[in-house]
């Protein structure tokens, strides 16, 4: 009776294992970013959420380009976009060890960032997403 019961119980696992759900495929992403007409040269993009409590996740900006990698782990979904250019204004500073001597500034209006406007739907595997940014 015990063979029976352990036999019943190690297959009743088995079931329940093959029955779990597999987790939604991670998500990539790649595209051009401009403002104005001309390259984000070096900035961020960010991908936050809009349906869900999962964290946000980004990728570098450079020469107008980003590549968000699967590694990044999120998953498919509805995302409030959101873009950051620090650009140089020209101006310097006096600079000590490890500053630059560069003023930065944000280049965006905040309804590319801070008060985004911007959105995206993002499926599973690659997702060709270009943001042409107007003034």
């Amino acid at each position: 009776m015990r063979l029976v019961s352990r036999l019943a119980t190690l297959l009743a696992l088995v079931a329940l294992a093959g029955c779990a759900e597999e987790p939604p495929a991670a998500v990539e992403a790649s595209g051009a970013a401009t403002y104005d007409g001309q390259p984000i040269a070096s900035g961020i993009i960010s991908f936050v959420p809009i349906d869900s409590d999962r964290p946000p996740g980004g990728a570098a900006i450079t020469d107008g380009r980003y590549k968000l990698y699967p590694e990044v782990a999120l998953r498919p979904g509805t995302y409030r976009v959101e873009l950051r250019w620090a650009r140089a204004t020209g101006e310097k500073r006096e600079a000590g060890y490890g500053q630059s001597p560069d003023v930065f500034a944000e280049a965006l209006p905040a309804k590319y960032h801070a008060d985004s406007v911007l959105t995206a739907e993002l499926a599973p595997g690659p997702n060709a997403l270009d943001f042409v940014l107007e003034k």
